[in-house]
């Protein structure tokens, strides 16, 4: 019996009548797929690769890429860099070795990523769902940036949360096969291949606990299909004694991060804060507006709803605690574990928050996932109540169909605004500084 991609195929032989093996046939299926998301990516976004390096952000990258590339054995000179993202500063490294500081190359690895996560997310979705249709419109509206607004294609540290989250999914999906096809056996290829990735999402960026914590989602919304084993089986108990201690070992040699963070508030504050801003992202996914220049400065209609953002925010926060509340208990276990996906995954950036009042965008890219398969499910279900209707049936994709207009315009109007920042004269002498050091091979980092 061979499984993939959440389809059971028992006979994978070539029968009597000399038909294609089920397998193939899937396997084929599947790679259509792929190329399907990725031309999607590409097609959608063919005018990134052009863009021009135009934040302070990507040469502070460059440069350490540059400084690394000269003596690689440096990662190797402090218990610090082990646990500080190292496979990131070594993809990084790579990237710089083979495209130097021309941003094409970046702007193209990235969305092959991010066709890649794509693509990973409609496996998963696949698995879990009876329904497999609903996994091609979850996987496209991803392609397509529903969400995130695809801020992480348009800089080449996007490559940050796009390395983490090819992990992050990709651990997800052997970890969750495992259990969900193979019985959760310790000895299945399938654990060990996701006990890995797991490490390396915790290389990349800080991230185990919150994989976790999907995980037990996972167990507890599909105890009955998992034959009602235990939510903390040995295989997660090695899982839990990994993240902690990679943890620890982070605390006691890591480079600590520098950034603003809510602790001064006090204990019950912090708490508070950090509520405060988880509603905030998830207010933010579905209604992207924040105070700013690009907004004010835009077209009449967009700024008539940027006047409204209050009373717009105050109802789409209500929206939300109305579909999470009544999804969690009326929904399907599929859709009640994207449900917890979605907040969980916007955990870390709400506990320890960097960017002050301001939002970043980057940091939706992983909830972003479980957003848009909500979306697809809801479309597909309403589809379905309304089968008998020829044009009424259609209305529900609206919903989807305005999601992704909104990200192609806003997507569009970001990467205008940094073809104009990369003419500002502080990022030309950002890019005349790194264009010395790398002719001069100087080991010095950028100030």
């Amino acid at each position: 019996m061979i499984a993939i991609g959440g389809s059971t195929i028992i006979d994978c032989r070539v029968n009597e009548e000399g038909e294609a093996r089920p397998f193939m046939r899937n396997f084929r299926y599947h790679i259509a797929m792929l190329i399907g998301l990725q031309l999607l990516v590409f097609v959608a976004y063919h005018d990134i690769p052009k863009l021009p390096l135009s934040s302070v952000m990507d040469f502070e990258v460059l440069d350490d890429a540059r400084m690394l590339s000269l003596n690689p054995g440096s990662l190797l000179l402090h218990l610090g860099t082990l646990f500080s993202q190292p496979l990131l500063r070594l993809a990084f490294m790579w990237e710089y070795m083979a495209f130097g500081i021309n941003p094409l190359g970046y702007m193209v690895v990235n969305l092959v990523l991010h066709g890649l996560n794509a693509f990973v997310l409609y496996l998963l979705v696949n698995m879990l769902f009876h329904r497999s249709r609903i996994a091609i419109p979850a996987a496209t509206l991803f392609a397509l940036s529903v969400g995130h607004y695809g801020k992480v294609l348009l800089v080449v540290a996007g490559l940050e949360s796009l390395l983490l989250g090819f992990l992050y999914l990709l651990s997800l999906y052997a970890l969750i096969r495992v259990d969900f096809k193979h019985g959760g056996r310790m000895s299945s290829p399938w654990f060990w291949l996701g006990l890995g990735l797991f490490g390396l999402a915790g290389l990349t960026k800080p991230a185990m606990f919150s994989i976790m914590l999907v995980l037990v989602a996972y167990k507890f919304f599909f105890y009955r299909e998992r034959g009602g084993r235990a939510v903390f089986p040995p295989t997660m108990m090695i899982l839990m004694a990994v993240g902690v201690a990679f943890a620890v070992a982070k605390e006691l040699w890591g480079f600590k991060d520098v950034g603003a963070s809510p602790d001064h508030l006090g204990f019950f504050a912090g708490i508070f804060h950090s509520v405060k801003t988880l509603f905030r992202y998830l207010n933010l996914m579905v209604f992207p507006m924040q105070v700013s220049d690009l907004l004010q400065s835009s077209h009449p209609v967009v700024r008539f709803v940027y006047d409204w953002r209050v009373p717009i925010r105050v109802l789409v926060s209500l929206a939300i605690v109305s579909f999470g509340f009544f999804g969690i208990i009326f929904g399907s276990r599929p859709l009640r574990f994207f449900i917890s996906w979605t907040v969980i995954t916007i955990i870390p950036f709400s506990v320890v928050d960097r960017s002050g009042d301001w939002l970043n965008l980057q940091y939706l890219y992983l909830s972003a996932a479980g957003f848009c398969v909500i979306l697809s499910a809801g479309a597909t279900g309403c589809y379905g109540l309304l089968q008998a209707h020829r044009w009424k049936r259609w209305l529900p994709w609206l919903a989807p169909a305005a999601f992704v207009f909104m990200t192609q315009v806003l997507n569009h109007e970001l990467a205008q605004r940094n073809r104009i920042s990369a003419e500002r004269p502080a990022v030309r002498v950002l890019r005349g500084l790194l264009e010395y050091r790398i002719e001069n091979r100087t080991e010095t980092p950028a100030p």
